[in-house]
């Protein structure tokens, strides 16, 4: 028997609304949840991609990530002095030689370019960012390595399982992650999967930098990345003064304030 349109309208906008507040939703968990089998689950979400609320992925589909959340080049305008003076810090913090990972984001794509321009070196670098990964190509003493996965068009990045997969074929000296908010509990970010990459990049890790800026303090996501006792070292423009405002403790975590 055919289901009324309008009862069809209704099952994808509950599976819409699901995947928002889900921000992942595996297609076994559509079937499970709305009582219907694989193949209306798939027409259900290739209606609603279909109307740029959501992206595909293999075996399930991400929130609107793709489609709302600020572009790369749209957060490349915001903080552009202390995204300068943050990476100039990480840059001196990065190893010269050894194997280091570079999180997608517009502050560690200006790390990117001091590091492309840098001499003596001899380091593999490892990204899920297309624009890092176009910053570092070619540049003297990298050899570069990009993870796979599935494309985010807006942000220019890769992630998924198989992005996961990739990064347990590593290990690295030190990596430089990047982060949407920051307060007392730890620092958080604007999405499941980039906080489930970056937290298998941290088990890869022997030494962690997270790069912030002093717009980010006192904020949290839905989405919680690590606490500080975790993080390792923060680099950010923010005081030590701003820090204590927003009941942030650091703990065992170094802060490297970028001046």
């Amino acid at each position: 028997m055919r289901v009324p349109l309008h009862i069809v309208e209704q099952r994808r906008g509950r599976l819409h609304a699901l995947i928002r507040q889900d921000g992942f939703l595996p297609l076994a968990e559509i079937c499970r949840v709305l009582r219907v089998s694989p193949a209306t689950a798939r027409r259900d979400l290739s209606a609603i991609e279909a109307n740029g609320l959501i992206t595909r992925t293999h075996g399930g589909a991400l929130a609107d990530y793709n489609v709302s959340f600020a572009s790369i080049g749209e957060r490349a305008k915001k903080a552009r002095t202390a995204k300068t003076r943050i990476a100039i810090a990480a840059a001196r913090e990065a190893p010269f030689e050894g194997t280091i990972f570079i999180d997608a984001g517009t502050t560690t794509l200006s790390i990117a370019r001091l590091l492309a321009r840098r001499k003596n070196q001899a380091l593999a670098i490892v990204t899920n960012s297309i624009a890092v990964a176009s910053v570092l190509g070619g540049a003297g003493g990298v050899t570069l390595h990009l993870l796979g996965g599935e494309y985010l068009h807006r942000q220019a990045t890769l992630f998924g399982d198989r992005t996961i997969a990739d990064v347990s074929d590593w290990s690295f000296d030190a990596v430089f992650l990047g982060g949407e908010a920051m307060d007392s509990r730890g620092i958080w970010n604007s999405h499941d999967e980039v906080v489930r990459l970056e937290r298998a990049v941290l088990a890869r890790a022997a030494i962690s930098y997270f790069c912030l800026d002093a717009s980010k303090l006192g904020h949290a996501t839905p989405h919680f990345a690590v606490a500080w006792a975790d993080a390792g070292n923060l680099i950010s423009d923010a005081t030590p003064a701003a820090l204590r405002s927003a009941s942030i403790n650091l703990g065992s975590c170094r802060h490297i304030q970028a001046v």
